[in-house]
């Protein structure tokens, strides 16, 4: 699957849809192929601890990065997460999750967005509002982030997983 979440979810969705339409097993299996192709998750960490305990930052940079109120943006790309952005401030990495999201979606149809959250359902619920009032979004989605994402970037942490058509 090379995803995790409900970058994950929307392609089994996709398939699922498909069947209910009375697809045969290939054309399932084509349009969960095509969201893979079409999706992607980004998240915005509130604190640096997990990913310290995890090995993913050195000591130093999470007293920096903590000093300076750092929110790593993260991707998972091909089944690993990857660092996308630094920014300052979670409101701050909260609106530039939300640019991204809108600029890589931009003149796409059916969009589905996933505001995914590890104990922030409040700012999921925004960063999902300040989205979709941007893109031609036919499905929102509030969810926990995954268990295996949750303890990579631990409580707080907020992101976008989408597909489009």
């Amino acid at each position: 699957s090379r995803s995790t979440s409900m970058e994950l979810g929307f392609h089994t969705l996709a398939a699922a849809r498909a069947a209910a339409e009375g697809k045969s097993l290939s054309e399932c299996v084509s349009a969960a192929e095509k969201a893979r192709a079409n999706s992607g998750i980004i998240f915005a960490v509130d604190t640096l601890e997990f990913l310290h305990r995890g090995g993913r930052i050195g000591g130093a940079n999470r007293y920096l990065g903590t000093m300076l109120n750092i929110k790593p943006l993260l991707v998972v790309e091909d089944g690993k997460i990857e660092p996308l952005e630094k920014v300052r401030t979670k409101k701050k990495a909260q609106k530039r999750v939300a640019d991204i999201v809108t600029e890589r979606l931009q003149g796409k149809s059916n969009i589905r967005l996933a505001a995914l959250n590890a104990n922030a359902e409040a700012e999921a619920q925004s960063l999902i509002k300040m989205t979709a009032a941007r893109l031609d979004v036919v499905e929102n989605i509030i969810a926990e982030v995954s268990p295996v994402i949750g303890t990579h970037v631990g409580p707080g942490t907020v992101g976008l997983a989408y597909t489009h058509d």
